[in-house]
């Protein structure tokens, strides 16, 4: 699944399922004019595609890979049999659509109220938790589309965390240097989301269910 591939268009229909094994996806609301912002962050613990179980088999957003790396894919309409067919595979699925809702929701609040640094250091810190290794390949131009803001203001930030050893930028590479201090100057909404996605991977319902035993 490489960088920049375009996996669902706003309002076109869903024909397949994804599941990021060591890539990451980025959701992204989309206005008339074309700007968008992200409006989820989905890695190995999630997938893609699940609002297919509202009887909507429309993507409302637009989805792309944002780290490269491996994924599988089922198609929309397997995936609905098994839901409706395999309660434990359903109860999984209605636990992450729940703290994917969590993401969501909190992201907003996010984009209205925190300061960019807090919320680049929180973005960074649920890239890092969903991607192997501590180095983020991300271009300027894509972090403030993500986020919603110009490209100098996410210069401007990176240099702060650089400044304070917390990261390091060069060339389109992000190093985390220090978690710890990230997390401090992350705005509170990481805790949220984490703690949301915490009790969704720490559930029983994930545990007994490993992903692949759907593709057997």
């Amino acid at each position: 699944m490489p960088r920049g591939q375009l996996l669902y268009q706003p309002w076109k229909k869903i024909q397949y399922i994804y599941f990021p094994e060591t890539s990451v996806i980025s959701t992204v609301t989309m206005l008339e004019n074309g700007s968008g912002v992200e409006s989820g962050i989905i890695g190995r613990e999630g997938v893609l595609g699940a609002s297919i179980i509202f009887a909507k088999d429309v993507s409302a957003s637009e989805a792309v890979i944002q780290l490269d790396g491996e994924g599988l894919r089922m198609e929309a309409l397997t995936f609905k049999d098994i839901f409706e067919e395999n309660k434990d595979f359903r109860k999984m699925i209605l636990f992450y659509v729940y703290a994917f809702i969590v993401q969501i929701s909190q992201n907003a609040v996010c984009l209205c109220y925190h300061h960019l640094e807090k919320r680049l250091a929180r973005w960074l810190l649920m890239l890092d938790d969903r991607s192997d290794g501590n180095k983020l390949f991300l271009t300027q131009d894509f972090i403030a589309q993500m986020l919603g803001v110009h490209r100098p203001s996410i210069s401007k930030n990176a240099n702060k965390l650089q400044n304070l050893e917390l990261i390091s930028y060069n060339r389109g590479s992000i190093k985390i240097l220090d978690r710890d201090g990230l997390e401090k100057l992350a705005c509170e909404c990481y805790k949220v989301i984490n703690n949301a996605f915490s009790g969704y991977t720490n559930s029983k319902c994930f545990n007994s269910f490993p992903r692949q035993t759907i593709y057997e």
